[in-house]
């Protein structure tokens, strides 16, 4: 757990991860998954720890944007998020072989390792290049509202 701030009845033990961690509670509560996820650049660009992500049509994972955060009950649950657990995430990139008509632009992911229920510190958490904290207050309860529909609980932690 986080500093002095622990959830009641639960003891502090080597089971809870370290001081530092987006991830809260037992390792056993938190659930990771390996996803693809595409880019569109040349160079793999880099994605942050605590990003949130969404699930495409194809299976693929992108980053949301604050226009994705549902604003209305009935809009839950929407599409699976997900929240990047992975310190050296990047994503995919985009490879154009040929010229002219006969250019053939191949999508190459990237594998990326994401958290996909658990405890989690909503203080780390981006949307886009906004921390969580950054969101209005609408945008607050309608990603908290999307991410518990999803199995994530958002805590806030305190450091001591």
């Amino acid at each position: 757990m986080y500093g002095n701030d622990t959830l009641p009845g639960v003891a502090v033990s080597a089971a809870y991860r370290y001081t530092g961690s987006i991830w809260q509670g037992a390792p056993a509560a938190t659930w990771f998954k390996t996803v693809n996820v595409n880019g569109s650049e040349e160079e793999p660009a880099p994605i942050e720890v605590g990003t949130v992500m969404k699930e495409l049509i194809d299976g693929s994972y992108s980053p949301i944007a604050v226009s994705d955060i549902a604003s209305s009950v009935s809009s839950l649950p929407g599409a699976r998020l997900a929240i990047v657990a992975d310190k050296t995430a990047k994503t995919g990139t985009s490879t154009t072989t040929g010229e002219g008509e006969e250019a053939v632009t191949e999508a190459v992911p990237s594998t990326v390792l994401v958290g996909v229920c658990g405890h989690v510190d909503k203080a780390k958490l981006l949307v886009g290049t906004k921390h969580f904290t950054e969101l209005t207050d609408a945008q607050q309860i309608g990603l908290n509202l999307q991410l518990e529909a999803w199995g994530f609980l958002l805590l806030n932690v305190m450091q001591a």
